[in-house]
């Protein structure tokens, strides 16, 4: 096996076992051809052809290790197939499930079939500087609609899915800070005083979190990797990986690195154009942020270096 050594989650399987997946999915157990699809850490992920007319289809395997995942990373195959419900009813075009199943009784990990979609990753598409931004306000476009999708609870979809909702915005985000830091307990990032002090933080803001009383579907991963282009490149075919959707504040959104470009596109105000609550928020996020990506390159991935980074930046925030 090629075991992406980058990547503590990642682990690919044999094409006797994509038959036996197909076979027990779909009744099509006659694999023409089989590709693995560079650019995943978190799930391992095939290209393949099928059957004997044939089709076409992606799939996608669930990480192993799962004692390493955080808590609302634990359902989100669940989640991707809920928000492809929301996104068909918004009108954003998204991949179509064909076969999912998150027991892991027969292969011992969640597996998804999606058609395949005939595209260009749009992160890897050779586009002048203009069209690419065209594109980008597409991008700006559909997630505007997403935003305007309100749930009954606040939280991440995939803990929604399976019967975790949350009252309040403050109850739900902070829930994820807690998560994050008893996690990273176990690394020992920080020293004891620092984690009190995060957990002091974020209780501070517990008032400005209050502020937030209305539940919008939130993507949280819309960006450049995570968009397909029709072959031509002329259009979006699909916002995919939609499977970190939350319900939650817009500026939750755009508060992390791979979201804040899209901010001014969607007529997202500055964090420094509001009120005080407002700029507090954006700092917990931030915060949270950070956290989450030195969670990640810690335990789930092989990055010392960026962990590092993202421990000095959190440090650097905290005593800010």
């Amino acid at each position: 096996m090629d075991v992406n050594c980058a990547s503590r989650l990642f682990r690919e399987i044999s094409r006797e076992e994509i038959s036996a997946l197909f076979q027990a999915a779909l009744g099509e157990g006659e694999i023409r051809t089989s590709r693995l699809l560079q650019g995943g850490l978190f799930n391992t992920t095939y290209y393949v052809e099928y059957g004997p007319e044939p089709r076409q289809a992606v799939l996608r395997l669930g990480p192993v290790n799962r004692h390493l995942l955080m808590g609302h990373e634990r359902d989100l195959m669940a989640a991707e197939v809920r928000m492809g419900a929301l996104c068909r009813e918004a009108g954003v075009p998204c991949s179509h499930v064909l076969a999912w199943d998150d027991s892991r009784q027969s292969f011992g990990r969640d597996y998804m079939i999606a058609a395949y979609i005939p595209s260009v990753v749009m992160a890897e598409a050779p586009l002048p500087e203009g069209e690419r931004d065209r594109l980008r306000r597409q991008m700006a476009a559909y997630l505007s609609r997403l935003h305007q999708v309100e749930g009954d609870c606040f939280g991440y979809l995939s803990r929604i899915c399976r019967g975790v909702r949350f009252a309040s915005w403050r109850d739900a985000f902070l829930f994820e800070a807690e998560d994050i830091l008893t996690r990273l307990e176990a690394y020992g990032l920080f020293p004891p005083e620092d984690f009190a002090a995060l957990r002091r933080r974020f209780a501070a803001g517990g008032p400005a979190l209050d502020e937030v009383t209305t539940p919008r579907l939130l993507h949280t991963d819309m960006w450049e990797g995570n968009v397909l282009l029709t072959e031509d490149c002329r259009e979006i075919a699909a916002i995919i990986d939609g499977d970190r959707a939350v319900f939650g504040d817009t500026d939750f959104e755009f508060a992390s690195g791979w979201g804040a470009c899209l901010a001014p596109l969607c007529g997202q105000e500055p964090p420094e154009a509001g009120g005080p609550a407002r700029r507090e928020r954006i700092a917990l996020y931030r915060l949270y942020y950070h956290l989450l990506e030195a969670y990640v390159w810690a335990a789930e991935y092989d990055g010392p270096a960026v962990c590092r980074e993202r421990r000095d930046t959190v440090l650097a925030l905290l005593r800010a």
